[in-house]
This record gives C-alpha cells, sequence and structure tokens, in this order.
C-alpha cells in the first residue's frame, strides 16, 4: 500500500512529463516522418550519455550519503562540495570530447542533417546545467522528499513545454529537435532551483583536502554504478541503431525507434519508482540483512504494475500511434507486442540490481550492468543480420531473460548488512 501511494504521488508530477514528452515526439514525427524519425533516437542516447558523464554519475551517490543513516548531517555541506568539484571537471572533459567527436557524431549519427550544426551546439550548451541537476535531484531523493521531486517535474516539463512550442512553431524541424535538448536542461535547472531551497545544517569545520578526495572517490564509486547502468546502454542503442539501418530501410528504422520512444515514455512511472522510492528505502535498511520477504513483495509489486502497463499499452496501441505519432507510423504496431514483452523482463531485472546498489554493492553492480550492455550487443550483432528489425526484439528478449536470472542469483548471494564507508 506504501508503495501504491508513493507511484500514485509520483505518477501526478510524472503525468506532466510524460506528456510533454509526447508532444516533442509528436512535432519530430510531424517534421520528420518514419524515414528520418531515427535521427531522433541516437539524439535521444546522446542526451542520455551527456546526462551520466556530466555528472560524473553522482547523483546516486548523494542519494545514498542523504538516505543512509551512518553518514553524519553535519558533513553534508562538505559532499556537496565534492560533488561540485566532480561535476565541473566530468563536464568540461565531456565538452572537450564533443568537440573532437563533433565531425563523427554530425556524419553517423546525425546523417548530415541540415540542423546537425545546431544540435551539436545544443548538446554543448546542455553539458554543465544537465550535470548540476543531477546533484540536486540526489539531493531531493536521499531526503524522501516525494513532493518536491513531483513540483520539480511539473514546473520543469512547463518550462520545457514552452520551448518546445517555441521551438515547434517558429524553427520548424530545427525547433523541435533542439527542443529535445532544451527539455531536459529545464528539468535539471529547476531541480536545481528546488535542492537549492532546502536547509542545510553548517558544517563544523572546513574540509580538508584530503576530506573532499575521499568523499569524491566514494561518489565516483558510485558515479561508476550510475554510468554503467546509464551510459552503457544508450551507446549499446546507438550501434544496434546503426545495426539495424545496415539491414533494413529507413522507414523500418524509424518504425522501429518510434516504437523504442513509447517505450522510453511507459517505462518511466517503474524507472522512477526504482530510483526514487525503492533506492533509497533500501539503502536506509542496508545495515541489516536483507528481508526476503519484502524483496518478494516488491518484484510482485513491479511485476502487476508492468502487467498493467503493458494490458494499457498493448490495448490502446491504434489510438495513440495515431495521437502521438501520425496515420504513416501504423504499421509499428506488429513491434509493439515484442517491446511490451522485453521491458517488462528489463524493469524487474534493474529491481534486483537497485536493491543491490542501495545495499553498497556497487562492484558486483557495475558488473552486472556491463554484461547487461555485453550480452544485449552481442545478441544484437548476431541476430540483427539474420532477421533485420526482428532480431532487435530476439536480442532484447535473450539478453534481459538471461540477465534477470543473473541479477536473482546475485541477490541471493549477496544478502548480507553493508558496511558503509563514510568517507569522513
Amino acid at each position: 500500500m506504501k508503495d501504491l501511494k508513493k507511484t500514485l504521488y509520483l505518477g501526478l508530477g510524472l503525468g506532466v512529463k510524460l506528456l510533454t514528452g509526447l508532444y516533442a515526439v509528436k512535432l519530430c514525427a510531424q517534421y520528420l516522418g518514419p524515414e528520418s524519425f531515427g535521427i531522433t533516437g541516437q539524439l535521444s542516447s546522446l542526451l542520455s550519455v551527456i546526462s551520466l558523464l556530466a555528472g560524473a554519475g553522482v547523483s546516486v551517490g548523494i542519494t545514498k550519503v542523504y538516505a543512509g543513516s551512518d553518514f553524519p548531517h553535519e558533513q553534508r555541506p562538505h559532499w556537496l562540495q565534492a560533488a561540485r568539484k566532480l561535476v565541473f571537471g566530468s563536464a568540461a572533459l565531456l565538452a572537450l570530447l564533443v568537440v573532437l567527436l563533433s565531425g563523427w557524431i554530425s556524419k553517423h549519427l546525425f546523417n548530415s542533417i541540415e540542423q546537425a550544426h545546431w544540435l551539436l551546439w545544443g548538446l554543448l550548451v546542455s553539458i554543465l546545467p544537465i550535470g548540476y541537476g543531477g546533484i540536486g535531484q540526489g539531493k531531493i531523493n536521499g531526503l524522501y522528499r516525494d513532493d518536491l521531486y513531483s513540483i520539480s517535474m511539473v514546473s520543469g516539463s512547463m518550462l520545457g513545454l514552452a520551448g518546445l512550442w517555441i521551438g515547434g512553431i517558429y524553427f520548424g524541424p530545427a525547433g523541435a529537435l533542439l527542443a529535445m535538448i532544451w527539455l531536459p536542461v529545464a528539468q535539471a535547472i529547476v531541480m536545481s532551483g528546488f535542492a537549492s531551497r532546502l536547509v542545510e545544517p553548517a558544517a563544523r569545520v572546513v574540509a580538508g583536502t584530503a576530506s573532499v578526495k575521499s568523499k569524491a572517490r566514494f561518489l565516483l564509486g558510485y558515479g561508476a554504478l550510475s554510468i554503467a547502468a546509464g551510459a552503457i546502454m544508450p551507446i549499446v542503442y546507438i550501434v544496434i541503431r546503426l545495426l539495424i539501418q545496415t539491414h533494413s530501410d529507413n522507414e523500418i528504422f524509424g518504425l522501429w525507434q518510434a516504437t523504442l520512444r513509447i517505450s522510453e515514455a511507459y517505462c518511466q512511472l517503474p524507472l522512477l519508482l526504482l530510483s526514487v522510492v525503492l533506492f533509497a528505502r533500501f539503502a536506509g535498511s542496508a545495515s541489516v540483512s536483507l528481508d526476503y520477504r519484502t524483496v518478494a513483495k516488491t518484484y510482485l509489486f513491479i511485476v502487476c504494475l508492468m502487467t498493467c502497463i503493458a494490458a494499457f499499452v498493448y490495448l490502446a496501441r491504434t489510438f495513440w500511434i495515431k495521437i502521438v505519432f501520425t496515420p504513416d507510423f501504423l504499421p509499428m504496431e506488429d513491434f509493439v507486442p515484442w517491446q511490451l514483452a522485453g521491458d517488462t523482463l528489463r524493469i524487474i531485472s534493474y529491481l534486483g540490481t537497485t536493491i543491490l546498489a542501495a545495499r553498497g554493492k556497487v562492484k558486483v553492480c557495475v558488473f552486472a550492468e556491463v554484461l547487461q550492455g555485453a550480452l544485449l550487443l552481442f545478441f544484437s550483432a548476431v541476430l540483427i543480420p539474420a532477421y533485420a528489425e526482428y532480431g532487435a526484439y530476439y536480442a532484447y528478449l535473450v539478453s534481459y531473460a538471461l540477465y534477470f536470472s543473473v541479477t536473482v542469483i546475485l541477490l541471493c548471494w549477496y544478502n548480507k548488512p553493508c558496511v558503509p564507508n563514510r568517507a569522513a
């Protein structure tokens, strides 16, 4: 009942965010059509990578610090200081990398479209605000401020919606694509603003260089997990998209990408529940042995949630394809059942790694996330050349069936209490 209440509460804010994201998809579908819609997938993957690398993945570490009872409250300003230094350094290095790879990105990921130059500039400008937004998100999540998180999502989405409306009406295809970049930037700016208003205890002493370094190493440990979980898969999907482009035509590629865009929308609720609610809850009980009864109930709740989502999406597929996209995208109906089956396996697999991460098993989770990417990349490379776009779905199902088995085994194996590293 508690999980259900939190899910409904967060769903209020998430609903606005989803509608805003779907409006961005609608704009791009109208301006680009199925033949060029695949570009939006590469842009989304790049934004996902930027979101993780720009913030050095510190959001999860900050959530752990604020949620865990083993970290003194008066040390929190020092943790934030270490996090800000990490974000600034990571953002600078990432901006340099984008500049160096700009030619390759423009040619291979954006197909040298006329808007590629503007997209590259938009990505560069987005790096720093998105990076600092991760710190704010970690702070809000760790304090269990689900109300503030929801308000931040609603406010940031409304600000993003204004940019979508202006970009789509006055700047055409370029405006629609740039608005996709503006949306996460607006949400990050608002998240940082709300987090900065939370009252912090005054630090009793000034953090020394050694203390800041030790805290930075701790945050980077969780950052490695966050990057493995959030950046490896977008990179894998960039390769998968290139494989599908090679073994099918642009229209099929666009339809496959449209199915993936809908998947990103309906999976936001369970993923939000994992990262905002369940991670903080299991982090708070990491000092005691894992209660398997609680774990079983949590798995059951997630399975029921995904079943309800899958039933709604499948039964209403014709309706939402016409609403979210255009009638030209109706052939994607054949792809929807495959995507739903794979997404269900993926989400219940992520529950296992969420619990492991919350209990401090960072290295184990990094291994699991790398394994996830390796499985999907391997099976995609084998099956896509043989079965084209359906090979991508076969690879998706096989990979996550295996990955789910691995996460259950790891969860049963690593069930001891976490010994915290305070990095004082």
